[in-house]
Parts: structure tokens; C-alpha cells; sequence
């Protein structure tokens, strides 16, 4: 019963912003996000709503997640042959690299520098928390890098999608794999590639997936290139693949394949977008304005700059195809 004041009022404000979204482009999923931030800024939450808000956050947002893999048909993705490969396998070390490269013009430690690379290029906070076991950084390096990552993903989420709006020359689909080569977590790309539309919003979802996957690699690598004689990890220090992730994959999977009648993939799948506007709601509701501006300025800017870095390669990749293919 501790969990029912919190989640009411998710739902409440994801009910409002359904209805928003029936009238106004900017999509019911963004008006869930600014209703909970607008809600949390502007009156004290009672202490009583925070369980079931961050229950909310937590663990309603990766059902959601996984139910969105029956919207999700890998033929889109295998129609645009290797361009998300292309993508994933030179983004994120680019990606981390320029991170680097910032972070030593900007006088940050190399540690900080490295997690913010990599929750950039990878997967946000899940990447930093892999990685922090292997650089053995101290908690407020990995505490500042995964605020800075999650402020710039909360950004990105109304920023990528307003940019991507004033260039029609790109197809929904190219859209989408912008969006996934790009933003750091799941939901962050959920929100901002299903704001969009469906198709923008599918294909931004499988190439984050792309990328999720790639956790595991990325930490043997950096513990190889760190100490070359290491025989294997630690245990504390292996990256596991979340569950929500794999039943995602294989709901995705049996969508692709046909196996399910096509009224329950669409009860499935407004299953899943109830609970990702409801979700939605708790993330908005625990940023605070005070929050985001209380990050180290030379370590925020080494995270906008490399972030920029990576949106620009992804732009440079995608473009010619674009023209060239489309």
C-alpha cells in the first residue's frame, strides 16, 4: 500500500499528458516528463508518494521497455543493412576517445574523463557503475559523471528531437538511429525517438539495444588496456546485460517472427506505452532545476563537448548515406 500514493500520481500526470498528446505535437511521453518536473519544482512531494514514485522510475520503467519490444520489427533495422553497425562499432570508441581528449584540455582526471566517455557512448549510468570497478575511481568522480550523463541525456531528450524536426532531408528511420547513436539511457531515447513518431521511435530503440549490448566488451577492454596481464575480471567488476534488455530482445524477436495474433501485439504494446508515460511521469519528477546546475564546470563542459563530438560524427555518417541510398 506504500507504493499506491506515488503511483497515482504518476498515473494521474501520465493520464494528462495522454490526453495533451491527442492535441499537441511535442507527444504525450515529453508532457509526461515536463508535468513531473513541473509538479517536483513547484510543490514539495509528500514523503509518502516518493516509494511508489521511484518504484515508478525503477521498476515500472523496464516492463515498459520490454512490452515495447512487441512494437519493434528487426526488418526495419536489417533494411538499412550496415549502417547501424557502422554506427555502434566507430561511435563508441570515438566517442570515448573524445571524451578523453576534453577532458585533458579541460584539466579533469583521466578517470572522469574516461566515464563520462563511456556513459556517453554506451549506456549512461549503467556503463559508468560497469566501468568504476575497473578504473577504481573515487565515488565523486562516478557521482558527478553519472549526474552530468543523465543531465545531458534529460536534455537531449527535448534538444534532439526540436533539431531533428527543422531537417526534413532525413527519413523517420534515419531520425530514429540518430536518437539511439546518441542519447545515454533507454528511457531517454524511448521518450525522445517515440516523440517522433513510431517508426523514429522503433529504430532509436534496436540501436540502443546495438550499444547496451556492447557493455561487457567495452569493460574487458578498458581492464585489458589498463593492466594487459589481467587473466579475467572480477567479479564485481563484470558488466551483466539487464533482464529487461534480453526479454526486450526476445519480444522483439517473436514480433519479427509472426508468432503472435495482431490484436494481442497491439493490446501488448498500449500495454507498454501506458506504462512508459506513467513511468515517465517518476523520472520528470525527480529532476530538479537546483540539480542541474550543480555540476563541476569543467567536468559538464568536457560531458556537452564530447556529447556534441558524438552527435556531429553521427551526423557525418548518416548524411551521406541519406543521400547517397535514400
Amino acid at each position: 500500500m506504500k507504493l499506491l500514493p506515488g503511483i497515482i500520481i504518476c498515473a494521474l500526470l501520465g493520464t494528462i499528458a495522454w490526453t495533451l498528446g491527442l492535441f499537441l505535437p511535442l507527444g504525450a511521453v515529453t508532457f509526461s516528463i515536463l508535468l513531473g518536473m513541473l509538479l517536483a519544482n513547484t510543490f514539495k512531494i509528500s514523503s509518502r508518494a516518493t516509494p511508489g514514485i521511484s518504484f515508478s522510475e525503477k521498476k515500472i520503467l523496464p516492463v515498459a521497455i520490454a512490452l515495447l519490444g512487441f512494437s519493434l520489427n528487426y526488418n526495419v533495422l536489417l533494411s538499412f543493412g550496415v549502417l547501424p553497425l557502422i554506427l555502434i562499432f566507430l561511435g563508441i570508441p570515438f566517442t570515448i576517445l573524445t571524451a578523453l581528449i576534453w577532458g585533458k584540455l579541460f584539466g579533469i582526471e583521466k578517470e572522469q574523463a574516461l566515464l563520462i566517455g563511456v556513459g556517453n557512448g554506451v549506456c549512461g549510468s549503467s556503463a559508468i557503475v560497469a566501468v568504476q570497478g575497473v578504473v577504481k575511481t573515487n565515488e565523486k568522480n562516478v557521482g558527478m559523471s553519472v549526474a552530468i550523463i543523465n543531465l545531458l541525456g534529460t536534455a537531449g531528450i527535448f534538444i534532439l528531437p526540436f533539431l531533428l524536426s527543422l531537417t526534413p532531408l532525413f527519413s523517420q528511420q534515419i531520425k530514429g538511429m540518430i536518437i539511439g547513436n546518441t542519447l545515454q539511457a533507454v528511457g531517454q531515447v524511448t521518450a525522445a525517438g517515440f516523440s517522433l513518431g513510431n517508426d523514429t521511435g522503433q529504430v532509436a530503440v534496436i540501436v540502443k539495444m546495438g550499444r547496451i549490448l556492447l557493455i561487457s566488451p567495452v569493460v574487458l577492454i578498458v581492464q585489458f588496456i589498463r593492466n594487459p596481464k589481467a587473466a579475467s575480471l572480477e567479479k564485481k567488476t563484470r558488466a551483466k546485460v539487464p533482464l529487461y534488455i534480453l526479454v526486450f530482445i526476445l519480444f522483439s524477436a517473436i514480433n519479427t517472427a509472426g508468432f503472435l495474433p495482431e490484436s494481442m501485439t497491439e493490446a501488448l504494446q498500449f500495454s507498454g506505452e501506458v506504462l512508459l508515460i506513467t513511468a515517465m511521469a517518476g523520472i520528470g519528477m525527480k529532476i530538479t532545476f537546483r540539480g542541474l546546475a550543480q555540476q563541476g564546470k569543467n567536468s559538464l563542459m568536457t560531458g556537452i563537448l564530447t556529447w556534441a563530438g558524438q552527435i556531429l560524427f553521427t551526423f557525418l555518417i548518416v548524411f551521406p548515406y541519406q543521400i547517397l541510398f535514400l
